[in-house]
């Protein structure tokens, strides 16, 4: 049974939103910089590989993983700089972004839940980047990084606020259909409003802020809209994560529940005209990768 809001409510909200610039180690500190600097014109490679090389841990993971047979080519890129030619900015964000957040999760904590909400969130990054390969591939990694984030705010939660948060998460364990009524119940807030404020001090675009705030229901925004092309590419990836997140939760990359769900009912795979042969496609094709990508972000 949920637990009515409390007094506890406004204090533990305030107490989140305070701590978000406490939040990144200094290892993910490179994140809005990076956001910055490969969303402006005049940034350079030079200027951009100078700022990766302060640290040296993930200048060496850039260097992997351009040279990975996935990403680059493999064993010919020996700098930054020719790293940064070789995968572009856009691929370059998504695989900088992808391995400082990996350092935030403690996937060696007793309870195996930052290793759970890891999974999924490769997960979903992974399936909303297929699902834009078939429909607006210039913009894939940009889906890629909405559903890496899409649940970051659970992550701050469960390590910040554990005594508060915890009640919340077990019984979503055991009801991730009703996420965000039990996260509202408990606290009068819900996680993707507090990942969308996240991605706002990071200097990510508007585009990507506004679908981690409504991933769990992109209807909301189809009657808010003018129908202009970047509006309706901020919908696509409002669909793509919702798709991919309900997709993910299905086949087990979530906590041990695995709701029954028909995705050719959900309003995300109509909106994309998914069949069930691609659906399934889309569900065997998404095992395959994940296996392959997810230990790429590792180091």
């Amino acid at each position: 049974m949920m637990k009515a809001a409390t007094q506890v409510q406004a204090p533990l909200r305030e107490r989140v939103i305070a701590t978000l610039g406490e939040f990144l180690p200094a290892r993910a500190a490179i994140i809005p910089t990076v956001m910055r600097m490969t969303g402006s014109a005049n940034t350079g490679a030079t200027e951009l590989a100078r700022v990766l090389a302060k640290d040296p841990s993930l200048s060496a993971t850039v260097l992997r993983l351009s040279n990975s047979s996935f990403y680059g080519r493999k064993g010919a890129v020996t700098s930054l700089n020719e790293a940064i030619m070789v995968l572009g900015f856009s691929l370059l964000r998504s695989l900088v972004v992808a391995t400082s957040v990996s350092s935030l999760f403690r996937k060696d904590e007793e309870r195996g839940l930052e290793q759970a909400l890891w999974d999924h969130s490769i997960a979903v990054a992974i399936g909303a980047r297929m699902v834009f390969e078939r429909s607006e591939p210039r913009r894939v990694e940009e889906a890629f990084l909405v559903g890496l984030l899409h649940d970051l705010a659970q992550l701050v939660l469960l390590q910040k606020f554990p005594e508060e948060y915890m009640p919340a998460l077990e019984e979503m364990s055991r009801d991730s259909s009703g996420q965000r009524d039990i996260e509202q119940e408990y606290f009068g807030f819900h996680h993707a409003e507090l990942g969308a404020a996240m991605l706002e001090r990071w200097s990510f675009p508007r585009r990507l802020v506004t679908a981690v705030r409504h991933h769990h229901d992109p209807t909301v925004l189809e009657s808010t809209g003018n129908g202009d092309v970047m509006e309706q590419t901020q919908l696509a990836l409002t669909h793509a994560v919702c798709f991919a997140d309900t997709l993910a939760k299905s086949l087990g990359y979530w906590f041990p529940s695995r709701p029954e769900t028909n995705l050719a009912e959900l309003p995300s795979t109509k909106f994309f005209g998914l069949s069930p042969e691609a659906i399934a496609q889309i569900a065997d094709e998404l095992a395959i990768r994940y296996a392959e990508e997810q230990k790429l972000f590792a180091g």
